[in-house]
């Protein structure tokens, strides 16, 4: 079984306090609020603060692939819904309202206790928002907690946003296992804008070397992911498809025009583009659909 140390927490944990802390410079429903109750209580550190507000690319980044990500979901009619590696997404919250969505909210043990407690400060305690202690690596597959919570003869659309470009690619292969166990179980779809994270920032990299805001806050980002991530987007799907799945992508550029950061923070439009056109969301599902039911 893969054991995660606290090392890896600790790691990992920082990066989402401020992606969390970014996302208020958005219009995302939730965002703000749940960026104010981080800080209220203290649980970032309070250097990120002064940090997050001048960190363009990563706040472009978030906002434009969060709403790519729901962008896709929109086109989906599945109401049964599992995020992994949730952090301080809001997007539980946002998809909850809807009392036929069935969600889950899943991360490792501190962090989802602590998503729980400041998604019950914001809404109402939902009858349909479940919270799950899951690590998305483990064998046996933790994934399956699911079971009851959902209908197996209903689909089931499992999401991951800001989790792969953490992980070793033995992780990433466990990961891609234990989701494959569940569509083969249930049906229905991955979306996630992981694997092609590095490998578009590499290109974005190359397009903006010499934008004097864009070029240093992209290189820190890719310092943050693993050492063995994908260099070009061919690797990505190569490995996508020799784990068993079937993908189509979906540019960034298609939600350029809703995001919001670009007005509230001032930032260049041309740089943007550049910033995100080498970034996308795939979606897979099973390149061989047989079903345990």
């Amino acid at each position: 079984m893969t054991q995660w140390q606290a090392s890896d927490f600790e790691k990992i944990s920082p990066t989402a306090f401020a992606a969390s802390l970014c996302r208020q410079f958005t219009n995302i429903p939730y965002a703000k609020e749940f960026a104010q109750l981080i800080e209220i209580q203290g649980l970032a550190d309070p250097s990120l603060s002064q940090y997050v507000g001048k960190a363009f690319p990563g706040i472009v980044n978030l906002e434009a692939r969060y709403k790519a990500i729901s962008k896709v979901i929109a086109d989906q009619t599945i109401t049964q819904v599992l995020e992994l590696a949730s952090g301080f997404l809001p997007r539980g919250m946002a998809m909850s309202s809807n009392p036929s969505i069935t969600f889950i909210e899943s991360d490792l043990q501190r962090v989802i206790h602590c998503k729980q407690q400041l998604v019950l400060q914001l809404i109402e305690d939902r009858p349909n928002l479940y919270f799950l202690e899951i690590d998305a690596t483990s064998h046996p597959n933790q994934l399956m907690q699911s079971a009851d919570y959902f209908q197996v003869e209903k689909p089931v659309l499992i999401l991951c946003e800001g989790l792969l470009m953490h992980l070793t690619l033995s992780e990433k292969r466990r990961v891609c296992v234990n989701v494959f166990e569940m569509l083969l179980r249930h049906g229905g779809v991955w979306i996630t804008s992981d694997f092609a994270f590095k490998a578009g920032l590499i290109q974005s990299l190359q397009s903006l070397k010499d934008d004097p805001v864009f070029a240093p806050q992209i290189q820190a980002t890719l310092n943050l992911t693993s050492d063995d991530d994908f260099q070009t987007l061919e690797q990505a799907e190569q490995f996508i498809c020799d784990q068993g799945f079937r993908l189509e992508k979906h540019s960034l550029l298609n939600v350029m025009d809703q995001l919001s950061c670009l007005d509230i923070l001032n930032i260049d439009t041309n740089a943007t583009r550049r910033a995100i056109a080498n970034q996308f969301v795939f979606t897979l599902t099973l390149e061989v659909e047989l079903g345990l039911k």
